[in-house]
């Protein structure tokens, strides 16, 4: 579940949130938001980008060519409506994406959006031979590009890109986020300001221009008076994203007037917050946290710990207790709301003594000791250490001897994109949207 808590400074109005997570805020002109989030921000090039929070500001500044509608809420998967591309045509074998482009769009920069510049980010971010290639792109984004076969510029406002196989997801993947996001970045800025430049001159198509960036600190970004849908230009003239990773900073900067709006309160604090009269805004969440546990490792190259340890957790005390409800057990590494989710799935149930059982079968009848890696997370992550001292607490009354080590998010990121370190067992993230890179089809190599 999402939660987010929403002050009233400033009179903003009470759909300022919506507004914002939507691309667009319907709050009172000549105003601007603050928001407390969860942690610093990653790169502000999309290739490039890491975590949630980072989304934040990446998909207001940044477009592509087709967005999911996030005004409606529920539970249901959003629906796939036109962006930088206005209309789409699919081929009978269901491999090529023929996009018509908006014309008359603009980068922030005052160059053109077209059929040129589409081919310009396809080249940056999956072409190792261009000039602009972004390196880090592919290990971000394989698994929106792993299908890709070609691309191509048919006219200065048609696009096509063709995949080796039909892909049912593919659209919805081109509006990702968190690691990686296949969205367009002025090809006029990348040659002014280089791949390393972009980073502190994010220039996209968005309703919000990119402003300033304190590290550590602060993003700034303001509303873009001529974006190219006049239904959707921001009311609110500029939203604030303040990094607050302490979960305590972030309460009481809401409850000062300090932030209008902070994203995730600790659960445990949640009556307090209302009883100071702010307002809770809670909603169904795609976001799950998914066990990592390092098949390198000796330990854990052997399934009976592997399934030894999810057995050890007691998922449903650990949402009722330590998440005070306002979270659920999930079984299974597929999040609701995305493909081939189904509720029914059990992975494995709690059974501390067939655990203890399967350690002794695979030769650890007094136990094991390990490691786990752990982040204090970022976008809607919260006492992710307290979760990782509930697990480590579970695993110890079967003989699971685990060590915490907490990293920050982004030197988290930086950390796993080599891979878990050596005698790290066990590691943990939130995961959660409608595409999943967990079924990412098999294809040969480009």
């Amino acid at each position: 579940m999402s939660i987010f808590v929403k002050g009233l400074r400033r009179g903003i109005a009470s759909t300022a949130l919506l507004g914002l997570m939507a691309g667009f805020s319907p709050a009172l002109a000549e105003s601007t938001i603050v928001m407390g989030v969860e942690a610093d921000f990653s790169r502000m090039d999309p290739a490039a980008a890491r975590t949630w929070n980072t989304f934040k500001v990446i998909r207001h500044v940044y477009e592509t060519f087709v967005e999911e509608d996030l005004t409606k809420g529920g539970d249901a998967v959003p629906e796939i409506v036109p962006a930088l591309a206005e209309s789409w045509d699919i081929s009978d074998d269901r491999r090529t994406y023929t996009f018509h482009l908006r014309k008359g769009v603009k980068f922030h920069d005052g160059s053109d959006w077209n059929a040129d510049a589409a081919k310009f980010n396809l080249d940056r971010m999956t072409n190792p031979d261009f000039e602009y290639f972004v390196p880090a792109s592919p290990g971000l984004m394989g698994w929106v590009w792993g299908d890709l076969e070609s691309y191509a510029v048919v006219d200065p406002y048609t696009f096509t890109i063709t995949l080796t196989q039909p892909n049912a997801e593919f659209l919805r993947r081109l509006t990702a986020g968190g690691s990686g996001s296949p969205r367009m970045v002025s090809p006029t800025a990348v040659a002014t300001f280089g791949n390393d430049g972009i980073e502190q001159n994010p220039i996209g198509t968005g309703p919000f221009k990119f402003v300033e960036r304190v590290p550590g600190e602060r993003v700034t970004i303001a509303r873009n008076p001529d974006y190219w849908n006049p239904e959707r230009i921001p009311k609110t003239d500029r939203i604030i994203l303040r990094a607050m990773p302490e979960v305590s900073t972030r309460e009481l900067a809401i409850m000062s007037g300090e932030v209008d709006i902070i994203g995730t309160p600790s659960p445990d604090s949640i009556a307090m917050l209302e009883a100071q009269g702010l307002q809770l805004i809670t909603g169904p969440s795609p976001m799950i946290y998914v066990m990592w546990f390092n098949t390198k490792d000796e330990i854990f190259k052997d399934v009976r710990v592997r399934k030894a340890a999810c057995m050890a957790i007691n998922r449903e005390e650990m949402a009722l207790y330590q998440r005070m409800g306002y979270a659920q057990p999930t079984w299974g590494v597929l999040n609701p709301g995305g493909p081939g989710y189904d509720p029914e799935f059990r992975d494995c149930d709690y059974d501390p003594e067939g655990a203890k059982a399967l350690l002794a079968e695979a030769g650890y009848p007094d136990g094991l000791d390990t490691r786990m890696d752990w982040t204090f997370g970022g976008g809607a992550d919260v006492n992710t250490k307290g979760d990782a001292e509930w697990l480590q607490r579970d695993w110890a009354k079967v003989g699971i001897r685990a060590k915490i080590e907490m990293f920050d998010n982004n030197a988290f990121w930086d950390m796993m994109s080599a891979g878990m370190r050596d005698g790290t067992g066990i590691t943990s993230a939130s995961w959660g949207k409608a595409p999943s890179p967990g079924l990412t089809s098999c294809s040969r190599p480009r």
